[in-house]
Formats: structure tokens, C-alpha cells, sequence
């Protein structure tokens, strides 16, 4: 800060132009001065090296957050392929309880991408390295804690979603043995984070692929040499998993800027972590609530319908999960940004690239189902179903590409009341009209519980997007 009456000279670019100027500015930093006095105009040409930088970040850290839906496609083309369209609508209320309770710890990952990075702007490596150890230690207790419940309650957690009564004995084998990769699949994801805070997308993209072979192999081999079924498609996961956990923590301790310390960590810490874990939480929890909705409204339907519906909701939500990346870039670039042109360009250069990968996953997602089904199952009675609900997907997959976008923007300028506001009330939109569908219906179609993904995210993105142009871009 400069004193009362202290002479500076600032450099200005006003349109292109370079002036200096010399005065007295009282009660303002340089860098504010000169902030308030430039042209924040936003400049295609300047907007698409931004699209560059951001496409740049994002590619080599696409594997990390599509990594478990992966997996899970991957036992669904199998068990398609091998074991039979039962096998593959068992899947479906095991992803049901399984998602619901990883994805409520992505408030966990995200806080410590954005607090990591917090210290490593500031060179604390220490101190980054210390939340780094509270992180694993909150995510592997909360796995284990997790893990055990699951287990012990595997059967009454698969009656409670409603799916046929045919499906729990299979279901309840696959999640029997799937539930003790939760420890590994939270700790995975939270060091991920530790490596995307330190822009290092190459070390997870490497081991995340490595492991990804690994399941596509230990699938074919268990399923289609020795007729393992269900059973061999969970105990390939559970390895791929934990190869994957302890191989980014490996890299961690040996050649990461971020090193965990094993300390027990202060109460002080964890309460750190945890307050700004809070508002992030209701978020997370409410968006994972609103995929337990309809995937307990989907388990619902015959089986045949399920089958149909979990070999295009693998996919789509393998596809959904490719703006991921975008969201870490705004946390990643959002905050270091330090004049208001970069961070319009930025902001805006986010909101496009969503754009332009939600057209393409649109392709994808309502494409293989629809002309080439034949990829996911190997039952031609599942692919009539299949192509039927390829609107209501196009419409998710498009909204779904902005939102994220946006809804990462939002977090990058901590709006995170605004939006988990925004989230409850879609949340309660979608609870809405799944329940006037049962109440008026008696009953879910594909096509309905479709409907109501679409109707989900149009909700979303009428909330995030205009918030980012109003708030967030100077235009």
C-alpha cells in the first residue's frame, strides 16, 4: 500500500496503448490503481489462446474424474457381453448405493484442490502437504466407515432402492464385494486433487489408464475364461482400485511437491478442512440425491427396462463426467488470475469450451445407443428401449456440458451459497415430478425417468449459466 501523498509511476495499457503516469494515489495498492484504469473488454482472438490454455490442463486430468464411471462401463460391456442382460440389470442398484455414497465426498476432493493450491500460490508446501494427511485421513476413515455399513447392510440397502426381487441376490454378491474399495476410491480421488492442484495432470492420467487395462483384462479373463460372472466383474474392480490408490500415493511421497505427512492432525486442521467442506457438502450431497431419485425411480421398472436403462446411464454418465476437468480448471485458474481482462477472458473461455464438449458428448452418449447399441449389450431386445429415450438425453448431455462449466466458475469465485441454494431447489424440482409421475402413473417408463434427468438439468442450467454472465463476467 502507498501512503498519503507518496508519488508512483504506473504503467497503463489503455486500447492497445502504453501510457505512464505519475501521481499521488491515496489508500490503494498499486495493482488496484491500475486494475480499475485498464480496458477489460474481452478480445476473441485473446478468448481462444484462453480455450487453448484450458483444453491444455483439461485433456491430460479427463481420466481422473471418469475413472470409477469407466469401470463401471467396462463391467457393463463385459457382463453384456458374457453373462447376460440379468447380470447387467443387477448393476443398477449397486451403482444406485455406491455412487451415493462416493460422490458425497467429492466436497472432500474439491477442498483440497482449492486449499493445496491456496498454499502452494504462497509456497507453504508444509502446510500444503499437512491438509493434504487430513484429507486422507478423514476419506479413509469415512471409507471404512462406509465400507462396513454397506457391507452388513447389503441386502436391506438393495430392498430399499425397489428393484426386482430377482436382481438382490446378484446385486448383493457384486456390492458384497465391492464395498471395500471404498476406502481406496475416496483416497484415490483426494489424491488426484493433490496432483491437479499442482497442475500435474500426467501422474494420475498414467496410473488411472494403467489401471483401467488392468480391469478390462481381469474382466475378460474372470468373465470369459473362467465364467466368473458378477462376482469376478467386482473383485476386478476392487484390485483396479486399490492398485490405484496405492500408486498415486507412492508418487506422492516419493516425487510430489505435495508430500503427506503421517501425523495425526490437529483438531484445529480438521476443522479447518471441514468448515470449508460444509456449504460444498450440501451441494455435493444434494446433486448425489438427485441421481439416487432416479436411479431408485429407474430400479423400479421390469427388468428388461433396467437392463436397457444401465447400459445408457453407464454411458452417459461416463460422458457427463468429462466436463469434470473443466470445473478443476476454473478452481485451478479462476483465483491466480490478477486483472479483470484475464479472468473475463477466462471465465469466458470456460463457459465455451463447456459448450463445445457437451455437443460432442451429446453425440456420444445418444449415438452408441441409438445406431450402434450392439457395443453396450448383446441383447437385441434391449435395443429398441436403448434408442427411445435419445431426446431427453441429447437435452441432459447439452445442459449438462454448461453447467458443470459454469457451476465450477462459481466455485472458483467462491458463490458456493448461491450454489448449493440452486441445487436443493433443482433437487426439489426433480422430486417433484418423479413424484406426480408415480402418483399419476402408478409406476416409472424409461422414457419418464429420462424425462426427468432432462428436466434436472435444464433446471440447473437456468440457474448457473445466467449467475456467471450477470456476477461474474464485466462485460
Amino acid at each position: 500500500m502507498t501512503t498519503p501523498g507518496q508519488t508512483i509511476i504506473i504503467t497503463r495499457r489503455l486500447h492497445g496503448q502504453s501510457t505512464v503516469t505519475r501521481g499521488s494515489v491515496e489508500g490503494k495498492s498499486i495493482r488496484e490503481y491500475d486494475d480499475s484504469c485498464v480496458d477489460h473488454s474481452i478480445r476473441l482472438g485473446h478468448v481462444l489462446k484462453r480455450m487453448k490454455q484450458v483444453v491444455g490442463f483439461a485433456l491430460p486430468v479427463l481420466m481422473v474424474p471418469i475413472a470409477d464411471p469407466m469401470m463401471s462401463l467396462i463391467d457393463t460391456v463385459f457382463l453384456g457381453q458374457y453373462s447376460g442382460s440379468l447380470h447387467v440389470a443387477a448393476l443398477s442398484p449397486c451403482t444406485l448405493v455406491f455412487n451415493f455414497a462416493f460422490y458425497s465426498f467429492t466436497a472432500l476432493t474439491i477442498a483440497t484442490v482449492s486449499i493445496v493450491a491456496d498454499h502452494l500460490r504462497q509456497d507453504e508446501d508444509e502446510e500444503a502437504g499437512k491438509v493434504l494427511s487430513t484429507s486422507l485421513m478423514l476419506g479413509c476413515v469415512g471409507g471404512c466407515l462406509v465400507a462396513s455399513i454397506v457391507k452388513m447392510n447389503a441386502t436391506a440397502l438393495l430392498v430399499m432402492t425397489g428393484c426386482d426381487a430377482r436382481l438382490v441376490g446378484l446385486a448383493g454378491e457384486y456390492l458384497g464385494i465391492r464395498a471395500w474399495a471404498f476406502p481406496a476410491a475416496i483416497m484415490t480421488s483426494v489424491l488426484q486433487g493433490s496432483f491437479i492442484a499442482q497442475r500435474d495432470g500426467r501422474t494420475p492420467l498414467m496410473i488411472v489408464l494403467t489401471s483401467l487395462v488392468f480391469s478390462a483384462f481381469g474382466d475378460y479373463m474372470l468373465m470369459r475364461v473362467y465364467n466368473a460372472g458378477i462376482a469376478g466383474a467386482a473383485w476386478t474392480t476392487l484390485i483396479s482400485q486399490y492398485f490405484s490408490a496405492m500408486a498415486l500415493l507412492f508418487r506422492a511421497c516419493t516425487s510430489s511437491r505435495v508430500v503427506p505427512r503421517i501425523v495425526f492432525p490437529s483438531a484445529g486442521e480438521i476443522a479447518q478442512l471441514i468448515r470449508y467442506v460444509g456449504t460444498l457438502g450440501i451441494f455435493y450431497v444434494a446433486k448425489t440425491s438427485s441421481y439416487l431419485l432416479l436411479q431408485a425411480s429407474a430400479t423400479r421398472m421390469t427388468a428388461t427396462a433396467v437392463a436397457a436403462h444401465q447400459a445408457c446411464w453407464t454411458l452417459w454418465g461416463l460422458c457427463s463426467f468429462t466436463s469434470a476437468p473443466l470445473e478443476q480448471a476454473s478452481l485451478a485458474f479462476l483465483p491466480t488470475a490478477t486483472r479483470k481482462r484475464e479472468k473475463n477472458e477466462l471465465t469466458v473461455a470456460l463457459v465455451l469450451t463447456g459448450g463445445c464438449l457437451g455437443v460432442l458428448c451429446s453425440c456420444i452418449a445418444v449415438g452408441v445407443p441409438s445406431c450402434v447399441p450392439w457395443i453396450l449389450t448383446a441383447d437385441a431386445t434391449l435395443w429398441p428401449i436403448m434408442k427411445s429415450i435419445w431426446g431427453q438425453g441429447l437435452l441432459s448431455m447439452l445442459c449438462c456440458g454448461f453447467d458443470v462449466t459454469s457451476t465450477g466458475i462459481l466455485l472458483a469465485n467462491r458463490d458456493t451459497a448461491y450454489v448449493a441454494r440452486a441445487m436443493m431447489l433443482s433437487l426439489g424440482l426433480l422430486a417433484v415430478f418423479l413424484g406426480l409421475v408415480q402418483w399419476f402413473g402408478h409406476g416409472y417408463t424409461i422414457t419418464q425417468v429420462w424425462w426427468g434427468l432432462a428436466i434436472f438439468f435444464f433446471s440447473r442450467i437456468v440457474q448457473s449459466f445466467p449467475r456467471v454472465v450477470m456476477k461474474h463476467i464485466d462485460m
